[in-house]
């Protein structure tokens, strides 16, 4: 009997770690996981994100995800810088998305899969001119401008000349530093801020997305 208390001592720590690593095979392999709910594990067996059913999505962390299936409608315009799962999934939202690509292949390999919806625009700067002011440049405004792609800061300074007045921007990636001149260009127009956090599909750390709106945007914030 005498011998059981170093023994306990030793195993002690043990059970946690093992309660905490069985926990986390659950998460992954029970049928009623979150992350299987999510799309997660399937995001990571096909590598690129979607949804359990392997319908596309964001690669946008999950709040923000369920929030625009909420508040999107068809009678929206989407700009969106940058082009992918993202298109379709908000081609399937609202009426209609303008996506710009700067990288060839990446366009070579979507426009294909693209629905009607989508007018889908590879980027070349001898004949466009600035990335960043493509949205503004089109012969519509939108009433959301997604920064998802390169030149973020730009293209949030450029984001309000390209809204309607009913226009929201959206940041994802809002974590970094760096897209502060960006940040606090929008808030001297007049634009509130609403975070959204969490884990990508496919990640293991927490993103930010974030949106900017002001009164009577068109998501009802």
């Amino acid at each position: 009997m005498q011998g059981r208390g170093p023994i306990r001592s030793i195993l002690a720590p043990v059970f946690p770690a093992v309660s905490v690593f069985v926990k986390t095979l659950g998460l992954v392999y029970s049928k009623r996981s979150m992350l299987r709910e999510l799309g997660w594990v399937e995001s990571v067996r096909t590598r690129k994100p979607c949804g359990r059913d392997g319908s596309p999505v964001p690669w946008m962390n999950y709040h923000v995800i369920g929030f625009l299936r909420e508040r999107l409608g068809e009678d929206l315009a989407l700009f969106e810088y940058g082009s992918g799962n993202s298109t379709v999934f908000y081609a399937a939202l609202v009426g209609h998305v303008t996506s710009v690509e700067m990288d060839e292949d990446w366009f070579e390999h979507v426009r294909t899969t693209m629905p009607t919806n989508v007018q889908l625009m590879f980027f070349r700067p001898d004949e466009y001119g600035e990335y960043a002011t493509m949205a503004a440049r089109q012969d519509r405004k939108f009433d959301v401008v997604v920064v998802d792609a390169a030149d973020r800061t730009e293209c949030l300074m450029h984001a309000p000349d390209a809204l309607t007045e009913r226009g929201v921007v959206m940041l994802d990636d809002c974590n970094f530093d760096v897209h502060a001149p960006g940040i606090e260009f929008l808030a001297g127009r007049g634009f509130r801020r609403l975070d959204f956090e969490g884990i990508k599909p496919a990640s293991i750390r927490a993103y930010r997305t974030s949106i900017f709106y002001r009164d009577g945007n068109c998501l009802g914030i």
